[in-house]
């Protein structure tokens, strides 16, 4: 799986990798391919053949959800009062 890129950085994915959920647009024709699961690979464009594309993870992950383990049985959330 790819990292994260750094807020202003553009990260890219490659045809054949397993980059995770999200949204995938060809660098050559614009084309969006979404991946929902993990173990899902990218494949090349449908399009035009390209394999590069740039990322747009998923980002409404929880941050206290870091193993597939948390997905399936998920930390109880915690309730603050004011």
């Amino acid at each position: 799986m790819t990292s994260v890129a750094a807020p202003g950085e553009k990260k890219q994915a490659k045809a054949g990798e397993r980059p995770g959920p999200g949204r995938y647009i060809c660098i050559d024709c614009g084309r969006e391919i979404r991946l929902d699961r993990v173990d899902e690979d990218l494949v090349r464009c449908p399009t035009c053949a390209c394999e590069t594309y740039n990322c747009f993870p998923m980002t409404h992950i929880r941050p206290d959800i870091r193993t597939p383990e948390d997905v399936v049985n998920p930390p109880e959330r915690r309730t603050y009062k004011k």
